[in-house]
């Protein structure tokens, strides 16, 4: 009897200590969060003092592959792009969108993005407490059957945040600079390919974010020449 209650007692003493544990995890991870939430807010107040953004965001869609900040976005056969290059461009890109956005007094009517970096995500206007990440992980994106789907729904939300600039930037047009952006968005699509990863072709996935960065090199473009 004694020893089973000692067992008993050190069960106890082990799940209180676990719970500790993990109390203290969370309070460590949600301290982090609220750090770089910080950080980027302050990164989106500097960048607004700032009018040139081409040494900023410096696109090039020369290459197969699309990149910003040297930064690849995409893959294609024989072209093996780590998933942290790529989120770490995602987060570029809702960075671009924010600061211009927020430049010219624009706030996205459907949708809010948060740039975190690496760790950048979207919801809904109406829906803050849902989330969809923009960041993948390669197991399970490449699986394409378990959590692409939320990752591809905050793609076509971002996507819709580019939309809404681009056309809010061709009805103010500039002088010695084409009316529109080079490819239309559509949905999911811009320049005729899906943004969506679920059940598309690399190449084609790749060919989608080429397009938008095109689009976002004629957007900084069009800031420049304000």
């Amino acid at each position: 009897r004694r020893e089973e209650h000692d067992r008993m007692q050190e069960s106890r003493f082990e799940s209180l200590n676990s719970a500790e544990l993990g109390r203290q995890h969370r309070q460590e991870e949600a301290m982090r969060a609220v750090q770089l939430v910080a950080y980027f807010e302050r990164e989106l107040q500097r960048l607004e003092q700032i009018q040139v953004l081409d040494d900023l965001f410096e696109i090039c869609c020369d290459g197969p592959l699309g990149t910003i900040n040297t930064l690849r976005l995409g893959r294609l056969p024989g072209v093996s792009v780590e998933w942290t290059e790529i989120n770490a461009a995602i987060g570029q890109v809702v960075l671009l969108l924010c600061t211009v956005a927020r430049l010219h007094k624009l706030e996205f009517s459907r949708f809010v993005l948060v740039p975190l970096g690496s760790f950048s995500k979207v919801y809904r206007v109406e829906d803050p407490k849902t989330t969809y990440e923009l960041h993948g992980s390669g197991v399970a994106q490449l699986g394409r059957f378990f959590g692409g789907g939320r990752f591809d729904r905050g793609l076509t939300m971002m996507l819709a945040c580019a939309k809404e600039l681009l056309v809010f930037a061709s009805r103010r047009p500039r002088a010695g600079m084409s009316a529109h952006p080079p490819h239309a968005i559509e949905d999911d699509l811009v320049g005729g390919c899906s943004v969506r990863l679920q059940f598309n072709q690399e190449e084609k996935w790749t060919r989608s974010f080429k397009a938008l960065l095109a689009n976002l090199k004629w957007l900084v473009s069009w800031h420049g020449a304000n």
